[in-house]
C-alpha cells in the first residue's frame, strides 16, 4: 500500500494475459524467503491441468490459463500454468521472453516446468540449463514509486512459430505485517475471452476460519469438501458480463473478483493494522517531530488552524516516495524517520500527521480508503487488498475532516472538503467498521472565472477583455511550476489556446501566471481582445449563453434492466464564474431577461446565480456547486425535469432599438472609437512568438470590419509573404478589389485557384475577370470546373453572371432555367434566377413568382428579398422594392447591397437620405458602385 483495488486488479490482470505474468494478485504473512528463483517440483496440492482436454491444432491459441492458490498456516501460496501456441511472429515477440516477478522479503518465486512442445517432442528447457535471469524492476520510479518487487527473466531460446510454450511456476507469500492472516483475490475473466481450458481454485484448511465471498454476476458456488481441505473451483471464462451504463457506480460496473480471506470482519481487519501505525506514530518528547508539533501550538491556538498547519507540513516537507521494502507494502514507516529522510508513503506521511495531531491533542485516527470504487467497498469481503490508500480522520468540535499528507495546497479554506472515496475504515486497536465519508457542500471554490469585457467602443466592435482565473488548493498548485519558470513559449500557447477557442478577431495581449503560497492559488490573467458576444437576432443585438453551455443530465435507463440502477454524479467541487460588461451607455438602456437570482438543484448540483448593473456596467455571477453523490433510480425523472427547467432559463442582455451601426459612423469617429482595440491587437502582435502571425491575421480581420482596406493590407501582405495560403490570397484579393486594385485582385485570386482549384476559388476568380472585361477568360475558366449536385446552384449563378456581362444572356436564363427545373424548391436556386433577372433586367415580368417562392422556402431571405427588390425597381415598382429592402435590412443591417439600391430609388423618389444610404454602402463595399454602373444602376445625378 498504496495497494490495489479491483479496477487495478482489473487493469493488471488483463494486461497480464499478453506477458504471460501472474494475475493472481495475492496478499498474506511473513516467511522471509530470498532473490534467487527455486527449481523444484509443483506442490503436491494442485490438480494438473490436461493438454489432451484442448483442442491444440484449431482452439485458441490461449490453450491454458491456470490459476490455484492454497491459503494456510498465515502463507498463501499461488500457482499459475500456462500454454501457449505461438501462432504467429507477433505472438512469438510477446511470448519469447518470459517474465515472473514476486516480493522476495514476503516469499519465493518457484519455478516448475518450462517446456516447448514441437509435434511429439518435449523440450524441458530447465532440465537443459536454461536459468532466468533476476532483475529488480522498479517501473514506477519516475513517480518515486520502490516497490522491492523483483522479476525473473528469461529469453525462451529455439522458440518458434508453430511451438507450444508451456510455463508452470508458485509464489508464496507471508505479509510481515498481517501476522497470520491471509487473503487472496482473482480476478475472474468473462465471455468473450477465448482460452481452451483455464480456471481459478482456491483451498484452504477445513479447519481454518476462512471467508470468500464474490460478485454475483460470477455465479461462483460454494465450496466443497475433500481430504480435510475446502475448495472454490470456478471454470474460466464466467458467463459475459451484462452492459452497464457508463454513469452507474462503480458496486453495478465492477469487475468480478473471488475474494478469499481470514478476516472475519472490517473490525478484525482494522485491528490488525492499528499496533503498526500507532507504534510508529510514537515519538519521544525531545524529537524534531515533537519539536514541529510545539512550532504549531505557538503559532496558533486554534485546533483547526493547527490542523492545516499540520498538513501543509506534511504534504510541502516530505516528498513522496513509495518504499515497499522489507515489508513496505503494509509497514508503515515511522513518523521520527519519515521527518529524517523527508520522504515516505501514504503511510508513512500519515504516520506523521497522526503523530502530529495527537501530540497537539486533536483526535485524530488513520483512515484505511479506496480512491477508486469506494462505494462497492461495503459489498465487498474484508480484505487489506480493498484499500490502496490511507489519510488521517481528524474530527475537531464534532466535524470530521479527512487530512491527506499525499495531497497539495490544503489550507485552511479547502480543509473540510471531503474526498470522493466514499467509505473508510478506522484503524484502532478496538476495532472498528466501516463509516461513510458524508459529503458535505464545498464553501470555497475550487475555481474563480472573472472576466470583465469592454464594450466602449460600441457592442457590435470586438471587445477589450482582462480575465483571471483562480485555482485553489491541488489544481492551483499545479501551476506551481509554471508560475516559478515563466517560460514566454508556455505563456504563449496559453494565449494561442485561448485565442484559438474565442473565435475569429480574438487576440492575446498579456498573459500571467502566478502562485500564491499561502493562499495555494495558482492564477492566470490574461488581457486582449474578443468578438463581440452581441449576435442580431429579432430584430435586436443580444447577448445570451452560447450553445452547448447548457447543464447536462440525460441518463439513459431506458432498458428495463437498467431502471433500478442509480446515476452517479460528479464532486465534489465549486466553480465560480464572475462577469462583468461595460457598456457603451447607460445599462438602463438595456434590457435584462430572466431573474435577478436563481438558487436551483438538480442531480446533487446546484446553481446560484445573481444580475445586477450599476451606471453602464452590469455584474453576474454564478456558483456551480457538485456534490460526490447518487440519483435513485424514482428520482431520475425529476431530476431531468429540473435541469431543463434550469437550461430553460431565458437570460439575454438586449441592446436598444436605437443602436448605431460601426458602418452609420463617420470614418474618423469610428477610429477615436475603435483606438483602444487597435492598440490591443498591436500589443498582441508584440506578444506573440517571431514565428506566430495568427495576430496579425486577427489585426487584419479587424481593420477589414472598420472598412480600414489599407490598413488590412499591411497585415495581409505579411500573411501572404509569411504564410501562403489560398485562402490568405483570396482574402487579400477581395481587399484590393476594394481598394480598385483590380489587376492585383485578379493575380491573387489566379494565385489562390493555383494553389487549391475548388470551385469556390474558381467562382470568385470567374467573376473578378469577368467584371474587368476579360470575359472569354472567365466562361473558358468556368468551363473546366467539374461541377458537383452540391456546386451546381452556385455554378449556374456564377456561369449566368459571366455569360451575361459577355452578352449571353438567352445562354444565362437557360441554364438558370435548367436548374430551377431540376430544384424547384430550392431557395438559393430559384433566387438566382431571380437575382439575374432583376440584375441584368432580363425577363422581369416573369421573375416575380420565382422570386416570391424563393423568399417562403428561405431560411435567411435577406438575399431574396434584396433580389425582388431590384426586379420591383426595373419594373419601376419603387415602393415594393423600398418595402422589401426595409424588411431584408431589418434582417441583416449590414447588407451593402440593399443600402446601395435602397439610396439610389430614395434619390429616384426625391429623398435626399438615400445620399446617406448610398455613402454608407460605399463604405462597406467601396467596389459596388463600379459593378452596379455596369447594369445601368446607378445613382441619379
Amino acid at each position: 500500500m498504496c495497494a490495489m483495488n479491483d479496477k487495478s486488479i482489473t487493469r493488471r490482470a488483463r494486461s497480464f494475459l499478453f506477458t504471460g505474468a501472474s494475475i493472481a494478485l495475492v496478499f498474506s504473512s511473513p516467511a522471509w524467503a530470498g532473490e534467487e528463483v527455486v527449481y523444484t517440483d509443483a506442490p503436491d496440492w494442485i490438480v494438473p491441468a490436461e493438454l489432451a482436454s484442448v483442442d491444440v491444432a484449431d482452439g485458441p491459441s490461449t490453450l491454458i490459463y491456470d490459476w490455484q492458490h492454497r491459503l494456510e498456516g498465515g502463507v498463501v501460496t499461488s500457482y499459475e500454468d500456462t500454454a501457449f501456441r505461438i501462432d504467429n511472429p507477433d505472438m512469438l515477440m510477446q511470448q519469447g521472453t518470459v517474465s515472473l516477478a514476486w516480493l522476495p522479503d514476503k516469499g519465493d518465486l518457484m519455478v516448475h516446468r518450462v517446456e516447448i512442445l514441437r509435434g511429439d517432442e518435449t523440450i524441458d528447457l530447465i532440465a537443459a540449463g536454461s536459468q532466468f535471469e533476476v532483475i529488480r524492476r522498479e517501473q514506477g520510479l519516475e513517480q518515486r514509486l520502490l516497490d522491492g518487487e523483483l522479476t525473473a527473466t528469461l529469453a525462451v531460446p529455439g522458440l518458434k512459430v508453430g511451438d507450444i510454450l508451456r510455463v508452470t511456476h508458485s509464489t508464496t507469500t507471508d505479509d510481515q505485517a498481517l501476522g497470520e492472516e491471509m487473503q487472496v483475490s482473482q480476478y475472474l475473466y468473462s465471455d468473450p475471452w477465448k482460452v481452451g481450458f483455464s480456471r481459478a481454485r482456491v483451498s484452504w484448511p477445513e479447519s481454518a476460519d476462512v471467508y470468500w465471498r464474490a460478485e454475483d454476476k460470477a455465479g461462483v458456488g460454494a465450496p466443497t469438501s475433500s481430504k480435510g481441505y475446502r475448495t472454490i473451483d470456478v471454470t474460466l471464462p464466467i458467463d459475459k458480463l451484462a452492459e452497464m451504463p457508463g454513469d452507474a457506480p462503480s458496486r453495478f460496473t465492477r469487475g468480478p473478483v473471488l475474494r478469499v480471506g481470514t478476516f472475519a470482519d472490517w473490525q478484525e481487519l482494522s485491528r490488525v493494522f492499528a499496533p503498526h501505525y500507532i507504534e510508529a506514530a510514537k515519538v519521544a518528547d525531545d524529537s524534531a517531530v515533537a519539536a514541529e508539533a510545539d512550532k504549531i501550538m505557538q503559532a496558533t491556538a486554534d485546533p483547526l488552524t493547527r490542523a492545516a498547519m499540520a498538513v501543509r507540513l506534511v504534504q510541502d516537507e516530505v516528498s513522496y516516495l513509495l518504499n515497499g521494502l522489507d515489508g513496505g507494502n503494509y509497514m508503515p514507516q515511522s513518523a521520527s524517520e519519515t521527518w529524517e529522510k523527508r520522504y515516505g508513503d501514504c503511510k508513512a506521511k500519515t504516520v506523521l500527521l497522526y503523530s502530529l495531531l495527537t501530540r497537539m491533542g486533536i483526535d485524530a485516527v488513520p483512515v484505511l480508503v479506496s480512491t477508486q470504487g469506494g462505494d462497492a467497498v461495503p459489498e465487498l469481503l474484508p480484505v487489506p487488498g480493498n484499500f490502496d490508500h490511507i489519510i488521517v480522520r481528524a474530527t475537531i468540535d464534532g466535524t470530521d475532516y479527512w487530512l491527506d499528507g499525499t495531497n497539495t495546497a490544503t489550507r485552511l479554506t479547502n480543509i473540510a472538503a471531503v474526498p470522493a472515496f466514499f467509505h473508510a475504515l478506522p484503524v484502532t486497536v478496538e476495532g472498528a467498521d466501516l463509516v461513510p465519508m458524508t459529503q458535505r457542500e464545498p464553501q470555497w471554490p475550487d475555481m474563480v472565472m472573472s472576466i470583465t469585457t469592454d464594450y466602449s467602443a460600441g457592442i457590435d466592435l470586438p471587445s477589450l477583455f482582462e480575465m483571471t482565473m483562480s485555482f485553489y488548493g491541488p489544481r492551483g498548485a499545479s501551476l506551481r511550476a509554471m508560475a516559478d519558470e515563466q517560460d514566454k513559449d508556455s505563456l504563449r500557447q496559453i494565449a494561442s489556446n485561448f485565442a484559438g477557442s474565442a473565435g475569429a478577431g480574438a487576440a492575446v495581449k498579456t498573459v500571467e501566471v502566478t502562485y500564491d503560497e499561502d493562499e495555494a492559488k495558482g492564477v492566470i490573467h490574461i488581457t486582449g481582445v474578443m468578438p463581440s458576444d452581441f449576435q442580431w437576432s429579432d430584430g435586436r443585438l443580444r447577448m445570451k449563453p452560447e450553445d452547448g453551455q447548457n447543464f447536462v443530465f440525460n441518463p439513459d435507463r431506458a432498458r428495463s434492466e437498467w431502471r433500478a440502477i442509480p446515476v452517479l454524479t460528479p464532486g465534489p467541487n465549486r466553480n465560480r464564474i464572475e462577469a462583468e460588461v461595460i457598456l457603451p451607455g447607460d445599462a438602463s438602456a438595456f434590457t435584462q431577461t430572466g431573474p435577478d437570482t436563481v438558487d436551483e438543484t438538480f442531480a446533487n448540483t446546484r446553481v446560484v446565480a445573481k444580475n445586477f448593473s450599476e451606471g453602464n456596467r452590469i455584474f453576474s455571477a454564478v456558483d456551480v456547486i457538485q456534490t460526490l453523490g447518487e440519483v435513485a433510480p424514482e428520482d431520475i425523472s425529476a431530476n431531468k425535469r429540473a435541469v431543463r427547467q434550469i437550461n430553460a432559463i431565458d437570460a439575454e442582455l438586449i441592446a436598444p432599438e436605437d443602436v448605431t451601426w460601426r458602418w452609420e459612423r463617420e470614418p474618423a469617429e469610428v477610429a477615436a472609437r475603435t483606438k483602444s482595440l487597435l492598440k490591443a491587437y498591436d500589443a498582441a502582435v508584440e506578444f506573440a512568438a517571431e514565428d506566430d502571425f495568427s495576430a496579425h491575421a486577427q489585426r487584419a480581420n479587424f481593420l477589414t470590419q472598420i472598412y480600414d482596406w489599407e490598413g488590412a493590407l499591411k497585415d495581409l501582405d505579411l500573411l501572404v509573404e509569411k504564410e501562403t495560403s489560398a485562402n490568405v490570397l483570396t482574402w487579400r484579393a477581395s481587399v484590393l478589389n476594394s481598394l480598385g486594385r483590380s489587376d492585383a485582385a485578379i493575380a491573387d485570386a489566379k494565385r489562390a485557384y493555383d494553389l487549391d482549384p475548388n470551385s469556390g476559388n474558381a467562382f470568385f476568380l470567374a467573376e473578378l475577370l469577368a467584371y474587368e472585361g476579360q470575359r472569354d477568360e472567365a466562361l473558358a475558366l468556368l468551363e473546366t470546373v467539374p461541377v458537383t449536385d452540391e456546386d451546381s446552384g452556385s455554378y449556374a449563378s456564377t456561369y449566368a453572371t459571366v455569360a451575361g456581362l459577355a452578352g449571353k444572356t438567352d445562354v444565362a436564363l437557360e441554364l438558370l432555367g435548367d436548374e430551377v427545373a431540376n430544384k424547384p424548391l430550392n431557395a438559393s436556386v430559384l433566387n438566382a434566377d431571380c437575382w439575374f433577372r432583376g440584375l441584368f433586367n432580363v425577363g422581369v415580368d416573369a421573375a416575380m413568382s420565382t422570386c416570391t417562392k424563393a423568399i417562403e422556402r428561405a431560411t435567411n431571405s435577406a438575399p431574396m428579398l434584396d433580389s425582388r427588390a431590384m426586379v420591383s425597381y426595373r419594373m419601376g415598382d419603387y415602393d415594393a422594392a423600398l418595402k422589401d429592402l426595409d424588411s431584408a435590412l431589418e434582417l441583416v443591417p449590414g447588407l451593402s447591397a440593399s443600402l446601395y439600391l435602397r439610396g439610389i430609388i430614395r434619390l429616384e423618389k426625391g429623398d435626399k437620405d438615400g445620399h446617406e444610404d448610398i455613402a454608407t454602402a460605399l463604405r462597406m463595399s467601396p467596389d459596388i458602385a463600379k459593378r452596379y454602373a455596369m447594369h445601368g444602376v446607378a445613382p441619379k445625378k
